[in-house]
């Protein structure tokens, strides 16, 4: 996969689990549920979306809140960085 196609799902990924994370965030299961149909439109596998969220939790942009993800203050300034370009 090119890696402007990987930044960006990466990137509607946390766009969207910044919307989940208003209210409780988001399970594994609904960010593989999301990510293959409305993203990739069933382009990723669940061990690369898997993948994602590691990446994701490593560099700090999200972070576990019990069985939920969430969108850490980190992400929020990567994302809004992001889309300022």
């Amino acid at each position: 996969m090119p890696q402007s196609e990987r930044s960006q799902i990466i990137k509607e990924i946390l766009k969207w689990l910044q919307a989940k994370s208003k209210r409780k965030g988001a399970s594994m299961q609904e960010i593989i549920d999301y990510t293959q149909l409305e993203i990739s439109e069933m382009g990723a596998t669940t061990k690369t979306i898997r993948g994602y969220v590691r990446s994701l939790s490593r560099n700090g942009l999200i972070q576990t809140k019990g069985l939920k993800f969430l969108i850490t203050a980190k992400g929020e300034n990567w994302l809004a960085r992001k889309f300022l370009r």
